[in-house]
């Protein structure tokens, strides 16, 4: 937790630095805060990636090789235990999604008005360290796992996955019926089935966006308002608000890596769904 003083209410601590297009409309506006530092976290990773694998040793690993050996294990047999094909492509991402998310929600553990103070010396007048509690970043991130999930849909059962959208649950079970009238109805079905499969797959995107930006978020406004205990209730505030946000970052760690652990499952489970063989 910072030890500055601090200015403004909470509200003042959750605007973003944003560069407007326009400023009558709020969707055309970019977050560059949330930019920069998902930027710089991951030019972070490919540096650390490509320092460590100058540094690979034969034998037993030691230090962050033995580290990182222990994390892939770990991604890996999630993997082999969710997928049930074989594609080489599925487990660095995993890992990628895993390690990236990991890092961005726990940056929030930082002195919670540092950046603050350090985007100020640049005139800098908002600045929120944390990209996942801006929904435009899982969002983003959902949407690229979503339309993955439909590559892999098309590519691998075209036909199958069309029949789903048009057909199920309750066209498929009309058109095979002698009646005419039957087929007819199963044929004024197709609109309604292929709503709810819709329904269906654009929920996917929305839950793993807005359960971890909820999650985030949240914790975001608690670390402001132990910052805010900690920063202006005198002695007594100071001891006891140190020893609740030094509780609360324990926590919140263990909520962002439980976050980006959920993300990563769902990532892998979703295109497990597309994989998996049609039956017949």
């Amino acid at each position: 937790m910072a030890q500055e003083e601090h200015g403004g209410g909470i509200a003042e601590h959750l605007n973003y630095w944003s560069y407007k297009f326009d400023d009558s409309n709020p969707f055309m506006q970019i977050h560059l805060d949330t930019m920069l530092t998902t930027i710089l976290v991951a030019t972070g990773l490919v540096l650390f990636s490509k320092w460590l694998g100058g540094r690979l040793t034969d034998g037993a690993p030691k230090g962050a090789q033995n580290f990182m050996e222990s994390v892939v294990g770990f991604v890996d047999d999630t993997v082999k235990d969710n997928f049930p094909v074989n594609n080489p492509f599925i487990a660095p991402l995993a890992l990628t999604v895993f390690i990236f998310i990991f890092i961005l929600n726990t940056i929030d553990v930082l002195p919670a008005f540092l950046s603050g103070h350090i985007a100020s010396l640049f005139g800098v007048a908002h600045y929120r360290q944390t990209p996942t509690n801006d929904l435009n970043l899982p969002v983003a991130m959902a949407v690229c796992v979503f339309l993955m999930t439909l590559y892999y849909e098309f590519k691998l059962k075209p036909m199958h996955f069309c029949k789903e959208l048009l057909l199920e649950p309750f066209a498929s079970l009309l058109l095979g019926a002698k009646n005419p009238i039957v087929k007819l109805l199963g044929i004024a079905l197709i609109p309604l089935n292929l709503t709810l499969k819709l329904v269906e797959e654009v929920a996917k995107p929305l839950s793993l966006s807005f359960r971890l930006f909820g999650n985030m978020f949240a914790g975001e406004v608690i670390f402001l308002l132990i910052s805010f205990l900690l920063l202006g209730g005198g002695a007594v505030g100071m001891v006891s608000g140190f020893f609740v946000g030094l509780g609360w970052s324990i926590f919140h760690m263990f909520i962002g890596l439980l976050q980006a652990f959920i993300f990563m499952i769902l990532t892998v489970v979703y295109l497990s769904i597309a994989h998996q063989p049609v039956e017949h």
